[in-house]
Parts: C-alpha cells; sequence; structure tokens
C-alpha cells in the first residue's frame, strides 16, 4: 500500500492549449466533390467520423 501511495505523488494532471493544436488544411474543391456522392447508408463510419470531427470543431470554436 505504501508503493502505491508513493506512486500515486508524481501523478500530474496535463494542460492541453488550443491554440498550440495543429491546422488541419483544407480537403479541397475535388474531395468535396467525392464526398457527395458517397451514401450514409453505404459508408456509415465516414460519415460519423465527419459528424465527430464537426462537433469537435463546434466545440473548439466556443
Amino acid at each position: 500500500m505504501l508503493l502505491v501511495m508513493s506512486l500515486l505523488g508524481s501523478c500530474t494532471t496535463a494542460n492541453c492549449e488550443t491554440q498550440l493544436l495543429p491546422q488541419f488544411p483544407y480537403a479541397g474543391a475535388k474531395v468535396a466533390a467525392e464526398m457527395q456522392n458517397l451514401s450514409a447508408e453505404d459508408f456509415p463510419y465516414l460519415w460519423e467520423w465527419v459528424a465527430r470531427l464537426n462537433k469537435l470543431r463546434q466545440e473548439l470554436e466556443n
């Protein structure tokens, strides 16, 4: 028990600065045109990922 307590003292919290996040490049018109042809029924995981990215973008903007 003493060993566990001594190890817990070295735990720290991580600090995340939103200004230090990398800027992602824009996909461009070719990628946007191709994505318009991809249906949600055929590519459900892609559209779920896009929705999560959009939610993260909205949270970081606020």
